[in-house]
């Protein structure tokens, strides 16, 4: 995970070593399914005993964003994936129809030379 491209917040408590490493986890993969370039930012936050999780993913494609709350941090950080998940299958979806779209747009010509014809 490089660390410029990923920013991580705990806010109202200190996380263990296996929290900080199972977020970094989560982080990780995100920024693996996420655009190319992308920048992501999460605020995990522990208020009495309900985590909040806000996590953002900015990129040229488009900016993705989920939250979640919960008692476990481990079912938040569950739901910020399959939402951002969700959203980031919607977008590589768009944008591979979009892609065969332009690629049916297409005209291809063929064109006969004259092997003779010198230039």
């Amino acid at each position: 995970m490089l660390k410029d491209e990923v920013s991580v917040q705990f806010q109202g408590f200190h996380p263990s070593e296996f929290t900080r490493s199972h977020v970094d986890l989560v982080m990780s993969e995100l920024q693996d399914e996420a655009p190319s370039n992308a920048t992501l930012k999460g605020v995990f936050s522990r208020k009495d005993h309900t985590f909040k999780a806000v996590v953002s993913i900015h990129s040229f494609a488009g900016k993705f964003f989920a939250s979640a709350s919960g008692t476990k941090l481990k079912d938040v950080t569950d739901q910020i994936l399959q939402q951002l998940r969700r959203k980031l299958g919607q977008w590589k979806s768009d944008r591979y129809k979009k892609h065969e779209v332009k690629e049916q747009n297409l005209t291809i010509r063929e064109v006969d030379y004259d092997t003779d014809f010198v230039a």
